[in-house]
């Protein structure tokens, strides 16, 4: 009995608490009014260009974040683009036939080639 009541006190306790504690989500935003990982302002050029066919400034961001050894946004910007390229396989197609030794575009290749595999 004496452990039953132990049990009946942490109950009580939890819910005197969760029923005068304020609710979780009082002054945030709404669900749909948050964007997670929102593009920043060097990869939604990118990505603009590519959805109309332009593989420059995907090229040009993939080449600065290699000479700069920024990992982390290099990283980042190869799954956006390789997800855009997923969906738009032409676009690939044209950088490796326009540039066909690019490092990048090689480097969007073999990260589709994973993913598809």
């Amino acid at each position: 009995m004496v452990c039953t009541m132990a049990f009946l006190r942490a109950l009580i306790s939890t819910a005197r608490m969760l029923r005068h504690s304020p609710p979780l989500s009082a002054g945030l935003p709404a669900d749909d009014a948050v964007l997670l990982d929102a593009p920043d302002e060097r990869l939604s050029p990118a990505l603009v260009a590519a959805a109309l066919g332009d593989h420059g400034p995907a090229a040009a961001l993939l080449s600065a974040t290699r000479d700069a050894a920024d990992w982390e946004n290099r990283d980042r910007y190869l799954g956006r683009l390789t997800t855009f390229a997923r969906h738009r396989d032409g676009w690939l197609t044209d950088w490796l036939a326009a540039a066909p030794r690019d490092p990048d575009a090689l480097l969007v290749k073999a990260e589709l080639a994973v993913r598809r595999a």
